[in-house]
């Protein structure tokens, strides 16, 4: 049985992150999703620009579509500080979105960084 450490470890090697920096300096180019809980975005705020796809909806709410979100769509996820973002990324990539990305550190980090 694998553990949720191994899971995460897992979904970590799998997709790659980019810095608060890179990510200010690419905003536009991103389609950025916050995989948080409502009530984490209510009580922090969430990126400019991003949407909120809780990571429990992400496989119900998007899928690759040439009319819609193209599966080579450059998208960032990010959560709290990174592990469900992590998850979140990998599911993306399982669903055949070929350029995820996970913001290194999460929104703690972009808070820190934006301050």
């Amino acid at each position: 049985m694998t553990t949720l450490k191994e899971l995460i470890n897992e979904a970590h090697v799998l997709v790659p992150t980019i810095t608060c920096k890179e990510l200010s300096e690419n905003v536009a180019e991103l389609y950025i999703i916050d995989v948080r809980e409502g009530s984490e975005i209510r009580e922090s705020g969430m990126i400019e620009g991003a949407i909120n796809i809780p990571r429990g909806l992400l496989e119900f709410k998007v899928q690759p579509d040439p009319e819609g979100l193209a599966a080579e769509t450059p998208i960032l996820v990010y959560c709290g500080g990174g592990s469900r973002a992590s998850l979140a990324g990998k599911t993306l990539k399982e669903l055949g979105f070929s350029h995820v990305k996970n913001l290194e550190g999460g929104f703690r980090s972009w808070q820190e960084f934006s301050s």
